[in-house]
């Protein structure tokens, strides 16, 4: 590996991709079918998100088997109201819980022992036990809070509310560090985590540095120091800009060539001082890696 490095034009530019996002439906009831799993059990019980998971990584030709099929299990932990959306086909907010940021009372605990993100833990093991490598996808603070209280109100809380946002997102982050915890038990290898609702373009450089960014850092950082080796995987958009204002630097990993991102993200987490990995994206684990994978190193 290289030397550390700081943000540059240089790196700017070699890492200016368009983001693929989220799948718009990854999960559909004619590859259910074929993996013997009912379809809206997929979202809610861990036998047919393994029976799922297993499909489309055949399908892809992946090497990783990733959990959950939708982006509201910890909203819901958190006490959003979610329900199988009819229009897209994945479960989503019915409606908010709360009207305003300033609306939000102390939220509740995880609880792992039942719901849904127990069922997420309970596949994570029965695919890990049966020897695959889990990739778990997890939600930040601020995309956590868009699902309990309407997005636009989470920008008012930025510049009008930010000691109430400080307050709950340390909550929140107490919590995921308590997940992250549960899942590494649970046999899960990496923690895809983003936090979408704050992308750096969304806001001033000055207001992500000072909030946004620092709270994610502070998520990374409890995350690394409360478990032994898992990995966690930010994506582009939330890296670049975290990068960008100084939270980590990078280092270069080569990859073999000829091989998948995937492959060479699965050889790069065995080595035991890779703890984080960034300016890629988890949806391309079956594509060709390309470039350099990054490994980012928190200051």
């Amino acid at each position: 590996m290289a030397e550390s490095e700081t943000w540059n034009e240089a790196i700017a530019k070699e890492l200016s991709f368009d983001c693929l996002g989220e799948p718009e439906r990854p999960i559909t009831e004619e590859m259910c079918a074929n993996a013997g799993a009912r379809y809206a059990a997929v979202f809610s019980r861990a036998e047919d998100m393994v029976k799922a998971a297993l499909e489309v990584k055949r399908r892809n030709q992946d090497v990783f088997c990733k959990l959950p099929f939708c982006v509201t299990i910890e909203a819901e932990a958190f006490g959003a109201d979610v329900s199988l959306n009819s229009l897209y086909g994945v479960p989503a907010v019915s409606h908010f819980r709360y009207e305003r940021v300033e609306d939000i009372p102390t939220l509740p605990a995880m609880d792992f022992s039942q719901g849904r993100v127990h069922e997420v833990l309970r596949a994570a093991s029965m695919l890990s036990e049966a020897g695959e490598t889990v990739i778990l996808n997890m939600e930040g603070p601020f995309t956590i809070l868009g699902q309990l209280v309407p997005s636009k109100q989470i920008y008012k809380g930025i510049y009008r509310q930010q000691e109430k946002l400080r307050s709950l997102s340390r909550w929140i982050t107490s919590q995921l560090v308590r997940y992250a915890r549960e899942a590494e038990a649970h046999g899960v290898s990496i923690l895809s985590y983003a936090d979408p609702t704050v992308a750096a373009e969304l806001i001033s450089p000055q207001l992500y540095t000072e909030l946004c960014g620092e709270i994610s850092y502070e998520v990374l950082q409890a995350i690394e120091n409360a478990t032994e080796k898992v990995v966690i995987h930010l994506c582009n958009k939330t890296s670049v800009a975290f990068q960008k204002a100084g939270f980590c630097t990078m280092e270069r990993i080569v990859p073999k060539a000829g091989v998948s991102y995937g492959e060479a993200l699965l050889q790069a987490i065995q080595a035991p001082d890779v703890r984080c990995i960034g300016h890629g994206c988890i949806q391309r684990t079956y594509c060709p890696a390309g470039g350099c994978l990054y490994k980012l190193n928190l200051k």
